[in-house]
């Protein structure tokens, strides 16, 4: 990597961090079969004044939907289920009742979990919003900030306090929700913890070292005494209460854009399924009513084209709401992941845009110091 670009690069990142209005810090790490940058800006705490690091561990938030959906994957490659099969085959109505009407919750398929076309509704997005702006869930988890949840405690809220959208199949509405039924699906069929499968699975094989399920398993930190960078939602820290474990098997996973680096680059080399026909499953593209997004199997699409990014093609892969992210760039070959670690930061890239935001800015930095646009390969 030339000089030129390793310094535009960092200052894409820290135009992002120290922007109007500033966020407390960011990394992004990006790598192609020819470069490797990592970079960081911005404090790991302000509160201790720690400086962050590019190898520094934050929470993934929905990043963590696509290594679920890949766990489920592994299982329908195993002939455990079938991706279009009704789940009430492996998960009882103890569990399923009340989410759906009738007898859609037991049809519902593992494919419709993960494409969020089951029509159950959004526990952490769904509902009427108080007088402050804070949804129900969210206000419950800042209520009770001690409290552990389970799956099956989130499961009972959903039926409790909110009602499902549309039939199974009949329509796209993201839901947390089917992410929790996915793994308990997972935990049922391996007969294991969802965050052991993961280890098993995904997280040895590919040399994920520091990435782990919070309050599900002991921490992983990248070196003695190192803690997990702050997160924040506007003007609150973020994961250090028992009650962020609502985020499970939809955002439960603390990481660093390495781990991340290590999975998509893993999952673009067809290293992660035996058949290349489980991965070409999960990048079938449905339409999600946002312009230029489209969700496959626990992945989002990006069209560049219709976001402001004319003639750069695509990126897929997943994103947070915490502005992490897990990219790749099938026109460069190349992956870009990281975080700046704070719902409310400007420029929220979870949609790239406006311009200024730093996935758009990043592209534009690469592009330009690449040698224009690429037509690199296709995963």
């Amino acid at each position: 990597m030339s000089p030129a670009l390793a310094s535009a690069l960092q200052e894409a990142l820290d135009a992002a961090v120290h922007g109007d209005p500033p966020v407390t810090g960011g990394v992004m790490q990006i790598e192609t079969p020819d470069f490797h940058w990592a970079g960081a800006a911005g404090m790991a705490d302000p509160d201790l004044g720690d400086p962050l690091r590019p190898d520094d561990q934050f929470q993934a938030a929905s990043i963590t939907k696509m290594i679920t959906a890949a766990a489920l994957m592994m299982l329908v490659e195993d002939g455990r289920l079938g991706l279009d099969q009704g789940i009430g085959r492996h998960l009882p109505g103890s569990v399923l009742d009340g989410l759906h009407e009738g007898r859609h919750v037991a049809s519902i398929s593992p494919r419709q979990l993960l494409s969020h076309t089951s029509g159950v509704a959004d526990y952490f997005g769904d509902g009427l919003a108080d007088a402050g702006g804070r949804l129900p869930f969210v206000g419950l988890m800042l209520e009770e900030p001690d409290r552990l949840w389970g799956p099956l405690d989130l499961l009972d809220w959903t039926r409790r306090n909110l009602r499902p959208h549309v039939a199974p199949g009949q329509g796209w509405h993201y839901a947390d929700t089917g992410y929790v039924l996915a793994g308990l699906l997972i935990e049922r069929l391996a007969g294991m913890p969802l965050h052991e499968v993961f280890r098993e699975r995904m997280f040895a094989p590919l040399g994920m070292a520091h990435t782990y399920m919070l309050h599900r398993e002991p921490a992983r930190p990248v070196a003695p005494g190192r803690a997990v960078a702050r997160a924040s939602v506007g003007e609150v820290a973020y994961g250090t209460s028992r009650s962020v474990s609502a985020d499970w098997g939809g955002g439960g996973l603390v990481t660093t854009a390495g781990d991340l680096s290590r999975f998509l680059r893993a999952f673009v080399a067809g290293a992660i399924f035996r058949r290349a026909a489980t991965r070409t499953e999960m990048l079938r593209w449905i339409p999600t009513g946002e312009r230029g997004v489209q969700y496959g199997l626990g992945v989002r699409r990006f069209v560049l084209d219709q976001l402001g990014l004319p003639g750069m093609g695509e990126l897929w892969g997943h994103t947070g709401f915490l502005k992490s992210f897990m990219l790749y760039w099938p026109a460069r070959d190349l992956t870009l992941c990281g975080t700046l670690n704070q719902s409310a930061a400007a420029g929220a890239f979870s949609r790239l845009r406006p311009a200024p935001a730093l996935v758009p800015a990043t592209l534009v930095v690469l592009d330009r110091h690449l040698g224009g646009h690429s037509g690199g390969r296709a995963a």
